[in-house]
């Protein structure tokens, strides 16, 4: 029982420790042929959905120095170059938003607040790039040291998109993680309407008509609905 990862959800953790893996490595084939410049993968709680997400990221992330070692003998290594080409290609931004929750709105800003710092935190290397001008590393620091403001943190993902494609010269890989969670911990908390109305922007900002990303791909429990976050303001 002791190569039984319980638990684990770190898809390098697994390998690493040599845990035992079902191979789910062909979800990568499917993402990378998957047309559509946003994907939405719906699942029940305690379904895989995290894994699944980090996996993805190790595998595309090209900031991985251990890639090749990670997804050695699995099935995605033998579908050819199409797709063992993007292996370590791309710049990645990982957001999980499963802690984004709260018993108010202004408390969960916070939360999210804090969420977008580590998320810097990871890409803290661009304050060092001769390809970003000073007053994009001005903005990325006022986010970085906790001084954004509300319009800040609704671009934030654009900005550090933004970013990484002048720093690697290369399109974005995004993954967010639950993206639902704060939604739905806004209609037990009682704050549906202002949080649906900040997340509209949040992510329509980030999605819509950006430049700098490859493919974006988010996981939750809940569909899209036709009043949801993503659709137009009546």
């Amino acid at each position: 029982m002791s190569n039984i990862g319980i638990g684990i959800s770190d898809f390098k953790m697994l390998r690493v420790r040599k845990n035992y893996y079902i191979d789910k490595t062909m979800y990568i084939k499917h993402i990378i042929d998957n047309q559509a410049g946003v994907i939405l993968v719906t699942r029940p709680r305690r379904f895989g959905k995290t894994l699944n997400m980090s996996m993805l990221k190790y595998y595309f992330d090209c900031k991985a120095k251990d890639s090749k070692e990670l997804f050695r003998d699995l099935k995605i290594m033998k579908q050819g170059k199409e797709y063992t080409s993007k292996l370590g290609y791309y710049p990645v931004i990982y957001v999980t938003l499963k802690d984004v929750r709260n018993d108010n709105f202004e408390k969960m800003l916070i939360n999210l607040k804090t969420e977008l710092v580590e998320i810097y935190i990871d890409h803290a290397y661009l304050l060092k790039s001769e390809k970003l001008l000073d007053i994009e590393k001005e903005m990325f620091s006022k986010i970085l040291n906790l001084k954004a403001e509300e319009v800040d943190m609704q671009n934030a993902l654009k900005l550090l998109a933004k970013l990484m494609y002048k720093e690697f010269e290369k399109p974005v890989i995004l993954l967010i993680d639950e993206y639902d969670v704060p939604l739905q911990n806004a209609y037990v908390e009682g704050y549906y309407e202002e949080a649906v109305k900040f997340f509209k922007t949040f992510y329509g900002t980030t999605f819509k008509d950006n430049p700098y990303l490859e493919k974006t791909v988010l996981t939750g429990v809940s569909r899209v609905a036709k009043e949801s976050i993503f659709s137009r303001s009546k």
